[in-house]
């Protein structure tokens, strides 16, 4: 309860999420925020980086 993610009902690999690494610094990017046309900035480590980037990722793994 309190978790706000699809699941399948197991336990099992399809239930755990990914989310991207940082092409910077390589940890977890939560989120990405962009301002203007420029890079934005990736949460929690604060690199900067192009949107597009992390694109590609998303969902990857399902």
């Amino acid at each position: 309860m309190g978790e706000d993610r699809p699941s399948s009902g197991g336990d099992g690999p399809d239930d755990e999420w990914s989310v991207p690494d940082c092409p910077r610094c390589g940890r977890p990017v939560w989120l990405v925020t962009v301002s203007g046309p420029g890079p934005g900035i990736a949460a929690p480590c604060g690199c900067p980086v192009a949107p597009d980037l992390l694109a590609g990722n998303a969902g990857s793994g399902r």
